[in-house]
């Protein structure tokens, strides 16, 4: 089975790194040392079967990917633990992929600073990731930069009803996504 990091191995398990250590000096974990590096690397299934969890043959290829650094399947990993209701794992993700430059990712990740989901809410840096995007001609980024920045946007941001932002955020989402359809049909 292949290995992985132990913080893909919590964000998969949903087990914490302390819970992690116990189980590897009560003896249910064996990790393996990489050669060379002295960072010890888990079993996958090993780290599955501690908490019943199973992956699919993409589920498992994404890990594998997001472990390995790749930024487009951190990012993406992002997005399947948002689907299992994960934000604060998710946002971990998100800020890894964006660190390294991927637009979507400092997309996700901007909402999710605005909103807080993910642990506390940063308007700035949340504004400061999206800004980033938005210089990469990330079109969704882009539009919620401009809508943000009106007067409509400004307000709801001021007013910190979070659910109001929200709203406002889906309604641009939707919008670009209607016109990214409308413009390949």
């Amino acid at each position: 089975m292949p290995l992985i990091y132990l913080n893909t191995a919590a964000t998969i398990t949903g087990l914490t790194r302390r819970t992690l250590w116990r189980y590897i000096k009560d003896g249910r974990l064996h990790p393996v040392e990489e050669s060379g590096s002295g960072k010890a690397r888990l079993d996958l299934g090993e780290a599955l079967a501690l908490c019943g969890a199973q992956l699919d043959s993409d589920e498992e290829a994404l890990v594998l990917a997001a472990d390995a650094g790749e930024p487009e399947a951190q990012c993406d990993l992002g997005v399947w633990l948002l689907e299992r209701e994960r934000p604060k794992a998710a946002r971990d993700w998100f800020r890894l992929a964006a660190r390294a430059g991927h637009a979507d990712a400092m997309c996700w990740l901007g909402r999710d600073l605005l909103l807080g989901e993910g642990g506390a809410p940063d308007q700035a840096e949340g504004m400061r990731w999206l800004h980033q995007a938005a210089a990469l001609e990330l079109p969704l980024a882009v539009e919620l930069v401009t809508t943000l920045l009106g007067a409509d946007g400004e307000q709801v941001r001021a007013s910190g009803d979070r659910q109001a932002l929200r709203a406002l955020l889906d309604a641009v989402e939707r919008r670009v996504l209607l016109g990214a359809l409308e413009a390949t049909a």
